[in-house]
């Protein structure tokens, strides 16, 4: 029997480019995955609504669903003014702590990020 030389390279060299480039996998996908936290935190926001306008004694509708509420504040004379604000909260993150010694409190709304605010308030109708 004739022994023929091996027609590949040795296994070493290549499983060595495999390994360095998965060395390079997770560092990056951590880099990656901190700016898209970061963006998310400190990145623009489209202000879809009006809740960080809000202030006690202004109404307002939602015109979103309770998972995900769009506020257009309206004047409280207004026949689509659902809720009227009984106190705003700057820098709180927990609606239903921020809202517990608001009397006739009856909700709240909570946003979270860098201008993160609940706003307390009660149904008008």
């Amino acid at each position: 029997m004739s022994t023929t030389p091996p027609l590949h390279e040795p296994i070493a060299l290549v499983t060595d480019a495999p390994r360095k480039r998965n060395r390079l996998v997770l560092p990056g996908l951590v880099v990656v995955l901190a700016g898209l936290v970061a963006f998310s935190v400190f990145g623009p926001h489209d202000s879809k609504d009006d809740a960080g306008t809000l202030k006690a004694g202004d109404c307002f509708q939602n015109t979103g669903t309770t998972e995900t509420p769009e506020v257009k504040k309206l004047g409280c004379t207004d026949a689509h003014a659902d809720y009227t604000v009984l106190k705003t909260v700057k820098d709180a993150v927990s609606g239903t702590l921020a809202c517990t010694d608001v009397a006739g409190a009856t909700g709240s709304l909570t946003q979270v990020g860098a201008e993160a605010f609940v706003v307390c308030f009660k149904e008008s109708k």
